[in-house]
């Protein structure tokens, strides 16, 4: 999968400990495919150097998960190297908490765009390589349209989209919407 990818750089990038659990979500800010690592320059000082870890990355060209390592440090640059590559299959991927604020400008239905009259805030309660599971406190969407989620990492926007395939209705009123992935041309 990644031959498909020219690079990483500037996309998302969650990482975790090897046993699962959360260490942060930050941008790629640089990318070597030929010896297969990662640059980030934020998350992981407390992070000792040779520490497996597991990256889910959403890129250009879709999700990836990888195994990896923290090579190095230098002038604040963490290199990570990556390796394993998991494919990208349906129900059977890792879902990553990430309770993170985000929010939906715009929607797509039937290839349109459509503007929102307002923003309407979400949370993004998980992330795997084929969707995210949102919850939306203000508003319900129909479901078959697509998302287009916005929020900020380390200061730095980020947008993907993930059409809505299934709704659920919480005992709080809130709405909870898992949608799949998309990547538009």
């Amino acid at each position: 999968m990644t031959t498909r990818v020219r690079s990483f750089t500037d996309s998302l990038v969650v990482i975790y400990d090897n046993d699962g659990y959360f260490i942060t979500k930050t941008m790629v800010t640089g990318h070597n495919r030929h010896e297969m690592y990662i640059e980030v320059t934020d998350g992981l000082e407390y992070i000792k150097p040779g520490s497996r870890l597991r990256l889910l990355i959403i890129h250009s060209a879709g999700a990836s998960e990888f195994g990896g390592a923290l090579k190095q440090i230098r002038q604040g640059i963490y290199e990570l190297s990556l390796f394993g590559e998991r494919p990208r299959s349906a129900r059977g991927t890792s879902r990553h908490a990430l309770n993170s604020s985000a929010f939906v400008s715009e929607i797509i239905i039937n290839s349109e765009k459509v503007a929102l009259a307002e923003p309407a805030s979400i949370i993004i309660e998980n992330i795997s390589t084929t969707g995210v599971l949102v919850r939306s406190p203000e508003l319900q969407f129909i479901l078959g349209v697509t998302l287009q989620i916005e929020f900020s990492i380390n200061g730095r926007s980020t947008i993907v989209y993930g059409k809505t395939v299934r709704e659920q209705l919480n005992a709080d009123k809130t709405y909870s919407y898992g949608c799949r992935l998309v990547f538009l041309k």
